[in-house]
């Protein structure tokens, strides 16, 4: 009876330690695929920044060169503004800032605290 036990304990070690194996090529080929995806997604941010910097840029020149096309003064024959401007133009949010969006605060009592107005709670 000895001899059957140390044949399946010797046959389970080299089970035990072929899974400790797979494992660890496993855990390994899962380092590797989170190292590919997190320099997949510093090249996606770095390329919607450089995308919204450009889109920003290209309505900063498009705001900037309509104004100027329609308010020629007589004495100014470019377009420019005095240094008696409207405050209009300091009042603006800059270009970049009106891309990010504004966080509303929650509720003061989700929906799911509310009481149920089908069920009438009576105690006795």
């Amino acid at each position: 009876m000895l001899p059957l036990l140390v044949i399946l304990f010797v046959v389970s070690y080299g089970i035990l330690t072929l899974l400790v194996f797979e494992q660890g090529q496993t855990i390994e080929s899962q380092r590797t695929l989170i190292r590919e995806m997190l320099k997949d997604s510093t090249q996606l941010a770095a390329l919607k920044d450089r995308q919204a910097r450009d889109d920003n840029k290209r309505a900063h020149d498009k705001a900037a060169v309509a104004p100027n096309q329609g308010n020629a003064e007589p004495g100014n024959p470019d377009g420019a503004k005095g240094p008696d401007a409207t405050g209009a133009e300091k009042q603006a949010k800059p270009p970049g800032k009106s891309a990010h969006s504004t966080k509303q605060a929650p509720d003061k009592k989700p929906a799911a605290d509310l009481e149920d107005v089908r069920r009438s709670t009576r105690l006795i």
